[in-house]
């Protein structure tokens, strides 16, 4: 029996991420916003083609590659420093409202449940909010890195398409 009891406490020190795999996903959210003087016609439709997204995030992703147009359409990411890819499908458009959400449908993060939403609404005359949202699934041990990652890309993201609306002026 103390043989037994030593092998535990061996395989707890050696093996601590054993467990975390039985860890159970919660419910996480971001939220980022930013205002912008400019074109909201341009930003909408620069934003809303996420062929750009390698353009509005660099830092993440090399390459965005489109296939299709409009509800379904799958945008396949090919992210920095060979970490791999990303597909994303866009599950609703709406032109009009210029509201877009899409998932993730593949990917090799420790998350679960990806969706995401732009959103580009009216202030006044020649200017507009951008709202990037996201919902996701993660494990407690992941929370804070997927929080913080997820944070970051989203203000790149607002702030490049900042970037792009000036540059359109």
């Amino acid at each position: 029996m103390e043989k037994y009891r030593l092998l535990i406490i061996v395989l707890t020190v050696i093996h601590p991420g054993i467990f975390a795999q039985n860890e159970s996903f919660k419910n996480e959210e971001i939220s980022n916003r930013i205002v912008i003087s400019g074109d909201i016609n341009f930003a909408w439709t620069y934003l809303s083609n996420l062929g750009n997204l390698q353009n509005l995030v660099p830092s993440t992703i090399q390459q965005s590659t489109l296939s299709g147009k409009g509800k379904g359409s799958v945008v396949t990411l090919t992210l920095t420093n060979n970490k791999g890819t990303i597909v994303e499908e866009v599950v609703k458009i709406d032109n009009r409202k210029r509201y877009i959400s899409y998932k993730m449908i593949s990917t090799a993060l420790p998350i679960k449940d990806y969706l995401a939403s732009f959103t580009v609404n009216t202030i006044s005359n020649e200017k507009f909010e951008v709202i990037f949202y996201a919902k996701y699934r993660v494990q407690k041990a992941n929370r804070q890195a997927r929080f913080d990652a997820f944070n970051k890309l989203q203000l790149e993201l607002l702030t490049n398409i900042k970037l792009k609306v000036d540059e359109n002026r």
